[in-house]
């Protein structure tokens, strides 16, 4: 295990070396950097947002959105946290915003890969009931469905999820188990 971690270590620094480079280079005037940018986190940023709204065309805009939003404050961005983390946030807050106006419903869990408990995972390991979670989850309020979102689905730990909330490290474990115990409810009443 260790050894995995430390061979996995240098290639995220190099990472958010590669970024603390791109965010200089277009503060320094150069706009392609931010098209760099665009291109390394595209697919995630939009794999975020169609788990809010599950259509194409929606998660598309709101993908973009949330990159105009990143190239008009990009110059405000502190470094407190790696430039993924800060598009996570400004994903995730746009898409729960976007769910509160339009009142949709969002989340969907494609497969299980975090380490919650094994009771989860055996009822996630089929497709049927797959597709009942997918409708339980809608019952979650917005925060708890975007954290449960990144934990399970983009495999983020705590620490980075707590990063991109702006809560604390405690808060989200808490409500991650909060929302695994509504979910744990709901399903034996399915």
């Amino acid at each position: 295990m260790e050894e995995t971690l430390t061979k996995s270590l240098p290639m995220v620094f190099e990472n958010q070396d590669q970024d603390v480079s791109l965010v200089e280079r277009y503060l320094a005037g150069d706009v392609t950097a931010f098209d760099e940018i665009m291109i390394r986190y595209e697919r995630q940023i939009y794999r975020v947002c169609y788990r809010f709204v599950e259509n194409r065309d929606d998660a598309m805009d709101l993908a973009q959105d949330v990159f105009i939003k990143a190239f008009e404050h990009l110059s405000g961005f502190r470094r407190e946290s790696s430039l993924k983390t800060w598009l996570y946030r400004i994903a995730i807050n746009h898409c729960i915003n976007h769910v509160k106006k339009n009142s949709q419903e969002f989340v969907e869990v494609n497969e299980y890969t975090g380490s919650i408990r094994p009771s989860v995972q055996a009822y996630l390991e089929h497709q049927e009931q797959r597709e009942q979670f997918r409708r339980m989850i809608k019952h979650l309020p917005p925060k708890q469905k975007a954290i449960l979102e990144l934990r399970i689905n983009e495999q983020l730990s705590y620490e980075e999820i707590a990063k991109i909330s702006g809560r604390t490290v405690s808060t989200i474990k808490a409500s991650v188990f909060f929302a695994l115990e509504k979910l744990r409810k709901l399903a034996k009443h399915v």
